[in-house]
């Protein structure tokens, strides 16, 4: 499916394509924020707060279907074929919310919407990783959360000037580019190696790597040796592997627990709920500037602060990040929900106090990217051992989406039980639980190796191991000659 070209542009063009992806994750995101004012105001269909906020959330649903199916797809048809399938439910979606006829087709355009978010999120993460080249693979992961940042600041910028449906013809039309650049990658190599195609492998890694395949260098051929070790490994590590031992081995579980917890907090702060309603947010809080700006505004800050963070990973660490910018959402919160509190009696001692809650939003939302958006991600993909987490990360994502579909599903429930100012404070302590669990559980792993990583949960886990023991007769795997390879593998 791809045509082998001498180019060093190869992997940055991949990454561009595959970026679509994630662009197209954002746009999910950003399009109820300015979307749900205008299915109310366009008179095409008697909505309810109910039926608004249905809209808004059922695309989690589709995340909770999908997440878990990723897992299963990848390691079966391969990364590049579920990236292409997951192209087909995207743009059915963005399709049915481009000419909805009654609001179930809002419905169900946004839950299948979510199906192929759900399955790009994963492969595409994935993929990205596997394809890429150590020295560049922390840029791409970074760029890979850039481009969803920067489809939530699309949404929120077309929405502005378009109603919903322009901008769901918009997102189709990029779902359909998406799956062209999908159907013309090459696929993991990693991946052909997994199923033992070698010769493809090696054509694919030449490919990504700008070699001829007809004669390959000593570097593609030292790092396709890599990989089969890799593979030979993974094998190793994951024979005769079951769901009780994930219950039984304490290590494994407590990484399973703690990246569950992460992912948890990462919703119940609240980042999604407020990207999904930031129109209506700021509205509410009676902010002095027009909320599709204040909106754009906030967009803008969550690309930055990604940029920020990405400077400040590795010199601060991932634990300290995820504190500060845990206590600094928390506190924003509390500001907005203080001046909504006691809006009329802050505009008698300042005039010109409307300035507020759009200052206030900004720095919560840059925190949140920052910190939890990313940061959750990564201490998660690290602390699982990796002979288990292509198992339970669809599952743990799954966790995330049910926790996402019930706080945005609820969310104007709560304002009108609540009230406004209390569901702040509510976001805010459950921002400040979640710095004390990460204080609590959360293990530094800033400039660790994996290995060192799982090491050290094996010892504070009473020395369990996470991994199979080698059987009885068997040489240690970095003992292991090529003799161990399957046939197939000496072609």
């Amino acid at each position: 499916m791809f045509k082998p070209e001498h180019s060093n542009l190869n992997q940055p063009n991949i990454m561009c394509q595959i970026c679509l992806a994630g662009f197209l994750g954002g746009t999910n995101t950003g399009w109820s924020s300015t979307a749900l004012p205008s299915i109310k105001e366009s008179g095409d269909f008697i909505v309810s707060s109910s039926d608004l906020s249905w809209i808004a959330s059922v695309v989690n649903l589709g995340g909770v279907f999908s997440a878990p199916a990723a897992g299963f797809l990848i390691r079966k048809f391969g990364r590049r074929t579920t990236l292409l399938l997951s192209a087909i439910p995207y743009t059915i979606g963005w399709v049915a919310l481009s000419i909805p006829m009654q609001v179930w087709m809002l419905y169900g355009g946004r839950f299948l919407s979510g199906v192929g978010l759900g399955l790009t999120l994963i492969a595409g993460s994935v993929y990205l990783s596997e394809i890429s080249e150590p020295e560049i693979r922390g840029r791409l992961s970074v760029i890979w959360f850039v481009a969803i940042r920067f489809g939530t600041l699309f949404a929120y910028g077309i929405g502005s000037v378009l109603t919903y449906d322009e901008v769901s013809v918009i997102s189709a039309a990029i779902s359909v580019a998406f799956g062209i650049c999908a159907y013309f990658l090459p696929e993991s190599p990693r991946w052909l190696m997994s199923k033992w195609r070698v010769q493809q492998a090696i054509d694919s890694l030449c490919w990504l790597r700008a070699c001829d395949k007809k004669s390959p260098s000593s570097k593609i051929l030292g790092e396709i040796e890599e990989i089969k070790e890799a593979v030979i490994r993974a094998e190793k590590a994951t024979e005769g592997l079951t769901i009780s031992t994930y219950f039984t081995n304490r290590a494994v579980l407590k990484s399973i627990v703690i990246a569950s917890i992460l992912m948890l907090f990462r919703e119940a702060c609240g980042g999604r709920v407020f990207s999904y309603y930031a129109v209506q947010v700021f509205d509410k809080t009676g902010s002095a500037f027009d909320s599709h700006i204040s909106g754009i505004i906030v967009g803008v800050s969550q690309l930055f602060s990604i940029l920020i963070t990405t400077y400040l990973v590795d010199k601060v660490g991932r634990r300290i990040l995820l504190i500060l910018t845990l206590i600094i959402m928390s506190l924003a919160l509390l500001c907005v929900g203080i001046f909504y509190e006691f809006k009329n009696e802050i505009e008698e001692l300042m005039l010109n106090s409307g300035w507020i809650p759009l200052i206030a939003f900004v720095i919560y939302h840059a925190a949140n990217s920052g910190g939890p958006f990313v940061l959750t991600y990564t201490v998660s993909s690290e602390i699982i051992p990796t002979n288990v987490i292509a198992s339970v990360s669809g599952l743990i994502m799954g966790l995330s989406w049910i926790a996402a579909f019930v706080l945005a599903r609820f969310y104007e429930d709560m304002n009108t039980a609540l009230g406004v100012s209390i569901t702040f404070w509510l976001y805010a302590v459950l921002s400040v639980l979640g710095a004390l669990c990460v204080w609590l559980l959360v293990p530094e792993t800033n400039g660790k190796s994996l290995e060192n990583i799982h090491k050290e949960q094996e010892q504070k886990s009473n020395g369990i191991v996470t991994t199979l023991p080698v059987k009885s007769g068997e040489e240690p795997f970095d003992k292991c000659e090529v003799s161990h390879y399957p046939n197939n593998m000496k072609d």
